[in-house]
């Protein structure tokens, strides 16, 4: 170990070592501004209207028929999936049948509380 002596170039960069491609810096166009601080770039994209705005797109559907959204016809296709699967001989059908059966009787039981609330 003596012998062996180790010397560093010191002009050799990790260009000479590892496969290295040039690539050309972006465009001016593509650049931000120098004299724009990112304090204020990050305070635009993380507004509370941009956040909200970008929320909302993601969690409204868009929907083009309203109707579609109604809940009496959501009630109605619960219960013609209830009606489908009455005579269901799979056991999990079956327990959805069950399901489906007891949330329309919670349904029902809402709409005549609701009712007496109305009438009172």
């Amino acid at each position: 170990m003596d012998n062996m002596r180790v010397t560093y170039d010191l002009s050799r960069g990790i260009q000479d070592i590892l496969p290295f491609e040039r690539s050309s810096l972006p465009g001016r166009a593509s650049l931000a501004p120098a004299d724009m601080p990112r304090s204020a770039l990050l305070a635009n994209l993380y507004a509370e209207r941009n956040c909200a705005a970008i929320i909302s797109a993601f969690l409204r559907p868009s929907v083009r028929n309203l109707e579609n959204l109604s809940p009496e016809r959501h009630r109605r296709g619960l219960r013609a999936c209830r009606d489908e699967l009455k005579d269901e001989d799979d056991p999990a059908l079956a327990a959805l049948g069950a399901l489906l059966q007891e949330d329309c009787e919670r349904l029902d039981l809402l709409e005549s509380f609701q009712g007496l609330l109305l009438a009172g």
